[in-house]
C-alpha cells in the first residue's frame, strides 16, 4: 500500500485534503486501515509523515476516542444508530481493520441478520457534524459501508457536497456498483489494491496465526484478501473445503436420500457459514477453469483439492463451469437476502446434479 499511503501523506503535507474521499477496496483489503491511519495523521498535532503517537491527539485517536473523529457504520435495528455500538466498534477496528460486514454483524451478536445505515443514523450524522471542532483543525466523519445506505443516503448529498468548514468525509466501501451514484460523484476516489501474497503471509505470521508454510497456503486461497486469510487461518482443518467437495460428489451421484440428508445439514448452518461455502465454491470453480485451460501450474489450491479439481474438470466443459459460477453467485446473493435455506440448497443441489451430469436444467425461484 506504499503508493496509496504516499499520496495521502502528500495531501496532508500540502494541506490539499479533499473534503470527501472514497477509499474503495474489497472488505478485507487495506481500505479501512488506510482510512483510519489517514484520519489519525490529519488529527496529529505534529507535521510528520506518520502520526507521532505522543501528542494528546494521537493518544486519543489511538484509542478511537478523539472528540473530532466520528464514526458511522451499518447497524441492526430500525431506530439504532452507530452511537449505540461505539464501544463494540472500537474493539472491532482495534483487533484488526480487515473484517467483513458479516464479522461486524457477528460481533454485534446478529450474524444472521443484515444491517443498514438507516434514517436515524443519517440524522445522527447531521448532528455530529454540527458540533464545533473541539481540538485541532478538522472534524472527520469516517463512514464504513456506504453500500448499506439506501435511498436515505440522498439526505446526505448536500452535506457531502458542501460540508461545514474544515469537515472531512472519509467513506470506505467495497462495491462501487452498490453505492449511490450521486454519492460517488461527490467523492475523490482512492482505489486500494488487493494485498499481494507475500504481504498476506507476512501479516499472518506477524499476527501469530500461521507458520511460514501455512501462511503461504492461506495467502493463495485468500486471493488478495487479508480478512479472508485471517478467517481461513482460524479454521485449521478448513472444513469448508471438505464440505464443498462432499457436496459436489454427492450431487454428482444418484443417491437421493444421502443428498437430502446433506441438504438438511447445509440448511442448518449459520448464514455466514453458508456464505463462506458459496464464496469458497466460487473460488474452487474458478480454479477448475484454470485446470480446464491447461493452466494447472496457476492453480492455487492444496494438493488434495487440486487433484480433486483436475479430476472433476475432466467431465465438464467451459459452459458448464460458467453455469456453476452463475449458480453459486446467485445463491450467495440469495443467502444475503435471507432466502429460505432449505429450499435454496435443495434447488442448488438439483441444478448441480444436472450440470455435472450434463442434463436438462430447470431453475425454480430460490427465495
Amino acid at each position: 500500500m506504499d503508493q496509496e499511503k504516499a499520496e495521502l501523506q502528500q495531501l496532508a503535507r500540502q494541506d490539499r485534503i479533499p473534503h470527501a474521499q472514497l477509499f474503495l477496496g474489497d472488505f478485507g483489503s487495506a481500505a479501512l486501515g488506510l482510512a483510519l491511519a489517514f484520519a489519525r495523521l490529519v488529527l496529529c498535532e505534529q507535521s510528520g509523515e506518520e502520526p507521532c503517537e505522543t501528542c494528546p491527539a494521537c493518544l486519543k485517536s489511538g484509542r478511537w476516542i478523539h472528540p473530532d473523529l466520528h464514526f458511522s457504520f451499518p447497524v441492526i435495528g430500525e431506530k439504532k444508530t452507530s452511537n449505540d455500538f461505539l464501544t463494540t466498534w472500537r474493539e472491532f477496528i482495534s483487533q484488526h481493520p480487515y473484517g467483513q460486514p458479516s464479522d461486524w454483524f457477528g460481533k454485534m451478536g446478529e450474524e444472521n441478520k443484515l444491517g443498514n445505515i438507516n434514517v436515524a443514523e443519517c440524522h445522527q450524522i447531521f448532528q455530529k457534524l454540527s458540533y464545533t471542532i473541539v481540538e485541532g483543525r478538522y472534524k472527520i466523519l469516517l463512514l464504513w459501508g456506504p453500500e448499506f445506505l439506501g435511498k436515505e443516503g440522498n439526505r446526505l448529498l448536500k452535506l457531502i457536497e458542501e460540508p461545514p468548514q474544515n469537515t472531512l468525509f472519509l467513506l470506505v466501501g467495497a462495491d462501487a456498483d452498490r453505492i449511490l451514484p450521486t454519492i460517488l460523484s461527490r467523492c475523490q476516489l482512492v482505489k486500494v489494491r488487493p494485498f499481494r501474497d507475500p504481504e498476506i503471509a507476512e501479516a499472518l505470521q506477524a499476527l501469530s496465526l500461521a507458520g511460514a508454510h501455512e501462511s503461504t497456503t492461506w495467502a493463495y486461497l485468500a486471493d488478495g484478501n487479508l480478512g479472508q486469510a485471517i478467517h481461513l487461518s482460524s479454521v485449521s482443518e478448513r472444513p469448508v473445503a471438505d464440505l464443498l467437495l462432499t457436496w459436489l460428489r454427492t450431487c454428482y451421484s444418484d443417491k437421493g436420500p444421502k443428498l437430502m440428508l446433506l441438504v438438511e445439514k447445509l440448511a442448518r448452518m449459520g448464514r455466514e457459514e453458508q456464505k463462506s461455502l458459496f464464496q469458497y465454491g466460487l473460488y474452487f470453480i474458478r480454479q477448475m477453469a484454470l485446470a480446464w485451460s491447461d493452466r494447472s501450474d496457476a492453480i492455487r489450491l492444496s494438493e488434495t483439492e487440486k487433484t480433486a479439481a483436475i479430476k472433476m474438470v475432466n467431465t465438464l466443459d467451459l459452459d458448464r463451469l460458467q453455469e456453476m459460477i452463475t449458480l453459486f453467485d446467485e445463491s450467495l446473493r440469495s443467502i444475503e437476502r435471507n432466502a429460505n435455506a432449505k429450499i435454496l440448497f435443495l434447488n442448488v443441489s438439483i441444478q448441480l446434479h444436472a450440470v455435472l451430469r450434463d442434463q436438462m436444467r430447470f431453475i425454480p425461484s430460490m427465495n
